[in-house]
């Protein structure tokens, strides 16, 4: 969160070590903030971390908990699970049109073409319009209103390929690009991200119910929920329905697995980035000691 390289991330083999790497990072950070070049996380470290705004925020549970003030329920752990696919979980994280879905921002992507980075945007006014208008538009009215409304009209402002509609709005180059990376390093607008993450979280959630009742481990519903982020909540239905019923939970989840690469394939070619991505995050899913096989409350 504090652009330190190489320290052990939650999909790592190496998360939850404290090995030399961590600790000169905490040796560093703790010298740059007037403090003992001691390699220790004790509480006057702990405090300066959640003071001293982030220069690489990322929605991990001790961010989103100390810093953002957000309780870390069971959505809240998989939507954090998910962000890591996304994004590497930075609030910054941005695709600019390698999908041709123009620009696609945030802890979940919200991406422009389906309209999804319109709702985010819409979001960012709703709960913080003053900040908002003085982020995007300069501190000007008439300008922020017409940004939602591009961003908001028929496939989020841009074309099949992904190109912008108005060239006043192009979001993937200047000034654009700097003033989405700005809002990314305002907590106030993390916490709308956060929040809006969990309501379309919660929102796919209720839908997976009623189509794969019978799911109920943990990783299980992760990994539906991974898949309707991604595939969005009509594909994450349609790839389901084609493959059920299954033997297994197991089994079931790889043949939606093959059916999810598959898919994707057919659009990019089957040697393709995007191909060869979503198979690894659908085995990640499928396998990782981070996710439960049993039921999780609230899940």
């Amino acid at each position: 969160m504090q652009g330190y390289k190489g320290l052990p991330g939650l999909l790592g083999s190496t998360r939850g070590l404290f090995g030399p790497v961590t600790e000169n990072a905490v040796i560093s950070f703790r010298q740059s903030h007037g403090m003992s070049a001691v390699g220790e996380v004790d509480a006057s470290t702990m405090r300066a971390l959640i003071s001293v705004r982030a220069n690489n925020p990322i929605a991990c549970c001790g961010y989103l908990t100390l810093v953002l003030d957000r309780e870390f329920d069971a959505v809240l752990r998989v939507m954090s699970i998910t962000c890591q696919f996304e994004g590497a979980g930075r609030f910054a994280a941005a695709n600019r049109n390698s999908d041709r879905a123009g620009l696609s921002f945030g802890i979940i992507q919200w991406a422009q073409k389906p309209g999804r980075l319109g709702d985010l945007l819409q979001a960012f006014d709703r709960t913080e319009h003053e900040l908002f208008v003085n982020t995007f538009a300069e501190g000007k009215e008439d300008l922020a209103q017409a940004f939602i409304s591009h961003a908001t009209g028929a496939q989020g402002g841009v074309d099949h390929n992904g190109d912008t509609t108005d060239p006043q709005f192009n979001l993937i180059e200047s000034p654009w690009v700097d003033r989405f990376r700005n809002s990314a390093l305002e907590p106030r607008f993390q916490r709308v991200q956060v929040d809006t993450a969990i309501a379309a979280f919660r929102s796919s959630l209720e839908k997976i119910r009623t189509y794969a009742p019978k799911l109920s481990s943990e990783r299980a519903i992760a990994f539906m929920l991974d898949l309707a982020n991604q595939h969005g909540d009509n594909g994450a239905r349609s790839i389901f329905q084609s493959v059920a019923p299954s033997p297994s939970e197991p089994a079931l989840l790889l043949a939606i697995e093959d059916e999810s690469v598959k898919r994707i394939a057919d659009q990019y070619g089957e040697d393709s980035a995007e191909a060869r991505g979503a198979r690894a995050r659908r085995e990640a899913f499928r396998t990782t000691s981070w996710l439960n096989d049993t039921p999780v409350a609230g899940l």
